[in-house]
């Protein structure tokens, strides 16, 4: 199989009039179940990427027959043409698994190509599109194939220029679609300021039951739009949700709904929420002092992140009080934020400290009488 697949691989290369690349003849000689040709990892594409017209014979070798379960095409300048050739081999492949086109060129052209063929695909689990320019009617696409796509668990669409318009058609749809289990949908092109996308979001987390990691980073989420997707939660019966990414928002914790929304949330007892990532919003002291109250009658967060969140010496000892208190914490992450003597010691002072029983993402360390904190 390896060495009719590397000469079918050759040949097409030669038909085609492109460079036949070492990696894929040691891939396949390997026996190895994973094909990297990332841009950035893969030493022959590191001064030249990978382009539309070298796809195309892999993707007829692949065709006829294709021992990789996952391929990388990541950071390459991929467009329409590969696009088209991976379309054609995702017709009639039942072996790949996992497809990585992150960080190339690909534009609604592309998603509407691909989409198509995913309409019907029933091997594909995992697809990165992240940083491409998708756009809305590439989002719009997306949406249209989650409606009849009943394969696919893993989707990656961070950074994709998604207008409000196809972030509300994706959390519409994903109201019915119950395979899907992690969504990145962080930094889209909105220009709302009402928290639009998070309200549909919400309503969708009220009734997708299959959803297991959402990520919202990047996407403007103020404190209103924080308590509506918390809200939710809390009346959903048949959330799966355990995974919840908002970093590098708005939200501040300033507003009395949205602190009660997320008391309510974690300190309820059918919650399954275990990792939250509030990193690089605007908490300080205030948020942050809410927050301690909240995780000390946590009941459901194993790993909180407060990383950057201009958190001083009353935030931070707060919440390390907090985290002595409760028991259900494994990792908490804290950097980015300022630590002076007090929180140094408020953080290494006590039973769970001292046992390291809590995974921190920063260590103490005393250095001529003062204590500093330094990142593991």
């Amino acid at each position: 199989m390896a060495e009719h697949g590397a000469g079918a691989y050759g040949a097409a290369c030669t038909a085609a009039g492109v460079r036949l690349l070492k990696t894929v003849e040691a891939a396949y000689a390997s026996g190895t179940s994973e094909l990297l040709l990332n841009g950035n990892r893969t030493v022959e594409l590191i001064t030249s990427r990978l382009i539309d017209v070298e796809v195309a014979p892999l993707s007829v070798a692949l065709s006829e027959g294709n021992p990789f379960a996952s391929i990388d095409l990541s950071y390459n300048e991929l467009n329409a043409g590969a696009a088209e050739s991976i379309g054609h081999l995702l017709k009639s492949d039942s072996t790949l698994t996992s497809l990585n086109l992150a960080q190339n060129d690909l534009g609604p052209e592309a998603a509407s190509t691909l989409c198509a063929v995913l309409k019907d695909n029933r091997s594909l689990r995992a697809l990165s599109l992240d940083g491409n320019k998708l756009g809305g009617n590439g989002g719009m696409d997306i949406a249209e194939m989650l409606q009849t796509n009943a394969t696919l668990q893993r989707l990656g669409l961070a950074n994709c220029e998604l207008t409000t318009e196809s972030l509300v058609a994706l959390a519409t749809v994903m109201r019915e679609n119950d395979t899907l289990q992690a969504l990145d949908v962080s930094r889209p092109l909105t220009k709302t300021i009402m928290d639009e996308p998070a309200q549909h979001f919400a309503r969708m987390l009220k009734m997708n039951s299959s959803l297991v990691e959402l990520d919202l980073s990047k996407s403007g989420l103020r404190d209103y739009g924080m308590q509506l997707v918390c809200e939710e939660l809390s009346r959903a019966q048949t959330s799966a949700l355990a995974v919840l990414h908002v970093r590098c928002n708005k939200i501040q914790l300033a507003e009395l709904d949205c602190v009660t929304a997320l008391a309510t949330l974690l300190q309820g007892d059918e919650c399954k929420l275990r990792s939250l990532s509030l990193g690089a919003n605007e908490l300080r002291d205030e948020g942050a002092l809410k927050l301690a109250e909240i995780v000390s009658g946590n009941r459901s967060l194993r790993r909180l992140d407060v990383t950057s969140n201009s958190l001083m010496s009353r935030g931070l000892c707060a919440l390390a009080r907090a985290a002595k208190e409760q028991p259900l914490l494994e990792e908490i992450a804290l950097m980015g934020n300022s630590f002076d003597s007090a929180a140094c010691l408020a953080w290494i002072e006590g039973p769970r400290f001292e046992s390291d029983s809590l995974a921190l993402d920063f260590a103490i360390q005393a250095v001529d009488g003062a204590y500093h904190c330094v990142q593991r």
